[in-house]
């Protein structure tokens, strides 16, 4: 049998179990040919899955950093707010994880981020504090300010008051919960 090592490369790919591919190249192809398929495959382009890929700074603004968050809703996706460290990344991870299950715990309801990643003259300009954790300054450290749509907001502030182990501040008055991290991640808390 005649077979474009090309394609056989490109199907192997594409199954989802390889070792269903595997025995299907080996049951298909000559052992010189298994070989060349073998090189071929190597030297494929591999199409990185979402699964596959790490948030950075690169990421595009639809990336869903976690299945509900994407990173343009830390960013409100314009350019000039754009991480620029991979740490910055890795905390806003860690806040994002923290924000689905404040979501399941209270029905699914969506994630509402009034304020995420803001760069210093943004957060100057906002009249934010020079040392928010806003800023994603440091490794560790992060912020957003957000609430669940359709839920109370003071129960989610209690709610994550009890849960949250690090930065929370007290923003219920004022429609939202302060969810940070800190260098050193203690735990704080504060009253706007």
């Amino acid at each position: 049998m005649s077979i474009n090592l090309t394609d056989a490369a490109k199907y192997y790919q594409e199954l989802p179990h390889q070792v269903e591919a595997w025995n299907w190249l080996q049951q298909t192809l000559s052992p010189e040919d298994l070989s060349v398929f073998a090189d071929k495959y190597r030297e494929a382009p591999k199409e990185e899955t979402p699964q596959a890929q790490s948030f950075n700074p690169w990421s595009p603004f639809n990336y869903k950093i976690t299945p509900h968050v994407t990173y343009g809703e830390l960013t409100l996706s314009q350019e000039s707010r754009r991480f620029t460290k991979q740490y910055q990344c890795d905390a806003a991870l860690e806040i994002c994880r923290f924000l689905e299950k404040a979501r399941a715990a209270f029905g699914n309801k969506p994630i509402i981020i009034t304020s995420g990643y803001r760069p210093p003259a943004i957060n100057q300009s906002v009249g934010g504090a020079k040392t928010s954790e806003h800023l994603y300054s440091a490794p560790d450290v992060g912020a957003v300010d957000f609430y669940l749509e359709g839920i109370d907001i003071y129960q989610l502030q209690d709610w994550c008051d009890r849960t949250w182990l690090y930065s929370l501040g007290y923003g219920a008055d004022r429609g939202f919960v302060h969810l940070g991290m800190r260098e050193g991640k203690p735990r704080v808390r504060w009253n706007y």
